[in-house]
């Protein structure tokens, strides 16, 4: 945390997030990328590995470069951990070139998703099925894709197209009317494919294809032998000609041949930063030009130089009943300074098996949760089940892929899901048991809600631990997307700091045995009982409140407008006297509120600039703040892209303590190669600081200390696609 910035949380939760704080996630939180088509359009179905809101999509006129920003709802950057994600979706038959990138923004929870495409195009985005997709809608190019949506969506898609063939058919278009009745027929079953079936017949009755019309009237009979149109469907078969049939056998055009691809990517990535801190006192005084000393108390020094790798491996088999995949994803961390802490990350080794046509899958290996109380990446199986055409089982053990101390921790799960249960609501309920050294470490049940219906969508989550008798995650969020590219999201969430878990009580000490550090539930067990431990966990847990609300509303072809009013408040922890370091508690924050106003410019200069500048007011019972920032994306010869940013910030503390620092910065990618990027990145920032504090003798007057500090970050690295 840099010096002259008061974090957003009190000493509470900071102590507590060092308390009971997850380890950093891998740099990976796209977990896949489906593509489909939906009519004529192609969709990306990006899946991530934890709760994500879509907040805006910028296109440059040009095209073929769309930047998607989002925010993470129970994460932030930090955990995500270092580095970019590339997906390169060249593999797809039917699909232009496509690179996907995912990084992180300007806030803690701000990320954005880089779209570089090989043609141009209409693109637009939106939330996807639940709270952990987004979808990407590539408009107009989804003619060479075989993929179908999501069933959750299959309605909605279809009623526009049923409505769009009436008009055909009734205008004596009957070519374009099958076009629509073939994209329909494509989707999952729905209320729509019955008619769509019978009108499929009449439009090639109408084209003078009285073959091509009995087969279609023929597969109706088959399908729906009985009730409304079977009887219509037989009157007009009976007056077809007779079929003849071929001398040598069709091939069904609908059967997909075998596809098999493999992509892969690694990166290098070397990170490194020098900072110095020095009081004004130590600036003042006689030995000020000398070389400074490390460690001395006027003066500090930080330094870092970490190499990163990562490399990205899928492997995809795919026909008409099945779909393959085998996964790898792994990060390994140099220190150069210190080799101590040198860390591998495995993120992902899964092999996953889809039967399309019998409506079932499973996944084996190490994999990210989606859903179902699943709280981080484990090592184990889930699968799920078609049980009906709207009702999906699922399944899902293992053990966390994290370890906590020496312990072993195991789990397993259930879950149902439903969707259109009354319109286009779908709904979800679960239970997951964890156990840890034998006891119980949490049991929860919970709920997920969704509805979407064109450009609106709302996800609501509800996780509720019967262990603990306590609320995990109670969140809810909404997304609508005007025709023009307007949106308005909305987000409600309460959630614990730190999940409730028996595990939590191996991170705090046993009065009666100072100093001993328990690796094990028996050892924490040995002076107390499940039961008290549950309650101590319980008391020291706060819980911490989100809620924001924002638009963003492009104004012409140049210029979009966005603003938001975000809150955030971590509750108090009431005094523990049975636990060391929580015997007088620990006060709450207080409303953090932070309102923002963005005005993004595209197309300034060329055909592919973009600008985005922002103001945020911070106001809390501990600092009142002011960031102005601003951020350019342009590109050079098409294979130099320049991104300077410049950002200012200040505070002011109750007590008259200020601090303002400068950040410029310059990120530079080179993509002259086809397979091979370079990226540097470059930022300098300058601050400075008046700190009062009360005087150590008792006097009525507060003590000032001045501040200065610089520090230098930056980085050069490569990524080489396969």
């Amino acid at each position: 945390m840099h010096p002259f910035r008061l974090a957003p949380l009190s000493c509470a939760a900071a102590v507590w997030a060092c308390v009971l704080s997850t380890p950093a996630q891998a740099a990976f939180i796209v977990d896949q990328v489906q593509v489909r088509r939906v009519g004529a359009d192609a969709v990306l179905e990006l899946q991530f590995t934890t709760e994500v809101q879509f907040q805006r999509l910028i296109a440059t006129a040009a095209g073929d470069t769309v930047i998607v920003d989002y925010q993470l709802v129970a994460m932030n950057n930090r955990e995500v951990g270092l580095g970019s994600q590339l997906l390169a979706l060249d593999h797809v038959r039917g699909l232009d070139r496509v690179r996907l990138t995912d990084e992180p923004g300007q806030g803690d929870r701000d990320r954005r998703l880089v779209l570089r495409l090989g043609t141009a195009g209409g693109v637009t985005a939106r939330m996807g099925s639940d709270g952990r997709r987004l979808e990407i809608v590539l408009q107009g190019r989804g003619a060479g894709l075989a993929d179908t949506p999501d069933p959750a969506r299959a309605d909605t898609t279809a009623a526009g197209l049923l409505a769009t063939a009436r008009t055909q058919l009734a205008a004596g278009d009957a070519g374009r009317a099958l076009e629509s009745l073939n994209a329909l027929l494509d989707l999952p079953p729905n209320d729509q494919s019955r008619e769509a079936q019978e009108l499929a017949g009449l439009a090639w009755a109408a084209l003078g294809q009285p073959e091509r019309a009995r087969a279609e009237n023929e597969a109706y009979l088959k399908l729906y032998p009985q009730g409304e149109g079977s009887e219509r469907v037989r009157q007009r078969l009976a007056g077809l000609p007779a079929a003849t049939p071929p001398a040598v056998p069709a091939a069904d055009p609908a059967v997909r041949p075998e596809e098999v691809t493999l992509t892969a990517s690694t990166s290098m990535t070397w990170y490194g930063g020098n900072g110095k801190l020095r009081s004004q006192e130590f600036q003042d005084s006689p030995i000020a030009g000398l070389p400074p000393v490390i460690g001395e108390p006027q003066f500090n020094d930080d330094r870092t130089s970490q190499v990163f790798n990562d490399v990205d491996v899928n492997w995809r088999r795919r026909s008409a009943d099945l779909d393959q995949r085998f996964v790898f994803r792994d990060a390994y961390t140099t220190d150069l300074d210190r080799p101590e802490r040198n860390k591998n990350r495995l993120s992902s080794l899964y092999f996953d098996h889809r039967a399309l046509n019998d409506g079932w899958g499973a996944r084996l290996g190490r994999q990210s949760p989606t859903g179902g109380g699943v709280m981080g990446r484990f090592d184990g199986v889930q699968g799920h089940w078609m049980a009906a055409k709207n009702i999906k089982l699922g399944a899902a053990a293992g053990m966390p892929a994290e370890k906590l101390f020496d312990t072993r921790r195991y789990f397993y799960g259930v879950r149902a899901d439903a969707e259109r249960l009354i319109g286009q609501l779908g709904a979800g309920v679960f239970a997951i048991d964890q156990r840890i050294d034998g006891e119980l470490d949490r049991r929860a049940i919970g709920l997920d809600l969704r509805w979407f219906n064109a450009g609106t969508s709302v996800f609501t989550q509800l996780d509720y631990d019967i262990a603990f008798s306590g609320l995990n995650v109670a969140s809810v969020q909404g997304t609508h997307v005007t025709a023009d590219n307007t949106v308005y999201t909305v987000l409600l969430d309460r959630r614990t700091l730190s999940t409730l878990s028996l595990g939590n009580a191996l991170t705090f000490e046993d009065p009666t045995r100072p100093g001993m550090v328990f690796k094990r539930m028996d050892e924490r067990l040995a002076n107390t009982t499940v039961a008290a431990l549950r309650e101590q966990i319980q008391r020291i847990t706060p819980m911490v409140t989100q809620a924001q609300i924002g638009v963003t509303r492009p104004i012409n072809p140049h210029w979009t407008t966005g603003a938001s009013l975000q809150l955030t408040n971590t509750g108090a922890i009431p005094p523990v006297p049975d636990v060391p370091g929580f015997e007088t508690g620990r006060p709450a924050t207080g409303n953090i509120v932070s309102a923002s106003a963005q005005l993004i410019g595209l197309n300034l200069l060329s055909e592919r600039d973009t600008h985005v500048g922002s103001l945020t007011v911070i106001r809390s019972p501990g600092l009142d703040g002011l960031v102005v920032s601003y951020n350019n994306s342009s590109y050079l010869w098409q294979t130099w892209q320049i991104e300077p940013s410049l950002q200012f910030y200040s505070d002011r503390t109750p007590e008259g303590s200020t601090s303002e620092r400068w950040t410029p910065g310059l990120r530079v990618t080179y993509r002259g190669w086809k397979r091979l990027a370079l990226e540097s990145t470059l930022t300098y920032e300058i601050g400075s600081a008046r700190r009062l504090t009360p005087d150590p003798t008792g006097g009525s007057a507060s003590v000032t200390t001045r501040e200065s500090s610089n520090r230098a970050s930056y980085s050069l690295g490569a990524r080489l696609e396969f």
